[in-house]
C-alpha cells in the first residue's frame, strides 16, 4: 500500500459527491478555513483565499505520499459544495488512516457529514485499510452524532493531541473496522 487515490469520477454516495477541489470550489470552500467555528469543528488550517488555491497544486502529491487526500463533497443533485472529507494520516505498514470531514452550516442536518464519513471509510477499505480512526475534539457532540451513525465505536479520550494552530487539546477516539 504506497498512497491514498480516488478514482478520477470521485466516489458517489447518498447524493453526495467526493472528488478533489478544482479552482472553481476554492470560494465555495472558503468559509471552513476563515470562520473560526467552523475551523475549529473541522480541525482546519487557518487559510485565506491565496493559500487555499496555492493548495491545490500539492493535494496531488500529499495524497501519493499518504498524508492527505482532501476532498471536496459535491450535492450531486445541485453541483454545489456542501462540505469536504479527508483521509490523512496513513500508515501504510499497520493499515491504519484517519479520516475528517466538515459540512457548511447551509447543508447541515440532511445527513450529508454521515454519508461523507462511510463513504470515506469505505473508500479506504477499498484501498486495503483495516482500521479507520476519527479523532472528534472533546465537547463535538454532533460530530460524535455524526460517526455513531456512520458506524464508528466510541473508545474513549486521548490527551494532549495537537491541532493546527499549534494548541493541544483532548479528542475522542472513533474507530471503524473493515467489516463493521
Amino acid at each position: 500500500m504506497g498512497g491514498l487515490s480516488v478514482p478520477l469520477e470521485g466516489l458517489h454516495s447518498g447524493g453526495v459527491i467526493l472528488r478533489f477541489p478544482a479552482l472553481g470550489d476554492v470560494d465555495a470552500i472558503l468559509p471552513a478555513f476563515t470562520d473560526p467555528e467552523l475551523r475549529e469543528a473541522g480541525n482546519l488550517p487557518a487559510f485565506d483565499r491565496d493559500a487555499l488555491v496555492a493548495s491545490l497544486g500539492e493535494m496531488p502529491v500529499l495524497a501519493e505520499m499518504g498524508r492527505l487526500l482532501a476532498l471536496a463533497a459535491i450535492d450531486a443533485e445541485t453541483d454545489e459544495v456542501v462540505g469536504g472529507g479527508t483521509l490523512h494520516h496513513l500508515d501504510a505498514e499497520r493499515a491504519i488512516v484517519e479520516i475528517g470531514y466538515f459540512v457548511l452550516p447551509r447543508a447541515r442536518r440532511r445527513g450529508v457529514a454521515t454519508t461523507v464519513a462511510r463513504l470515506l471509510a469505505e473508500h479506504a477499505f477499498s484501498l486495503g485499510i483495516v482500521r479507520v480512526a476519527a479523532y472528534v475534539n472533546l465537547g463535538n457532540t454532533a460530530s460524535e452524532r455524526v460517526l455513531e451513525r456512520a458506524g464508528f465505536t466510541r473508545e474513549g479520550i486521548v490527551r494532549s493531541l495537537p491541532v493546527p494552530d499549534g494548541r493541544r487539546v483532548d479528542k475522542t477516539l472513533f474507530s471503524l473496522l473493515d467489516g463493521e
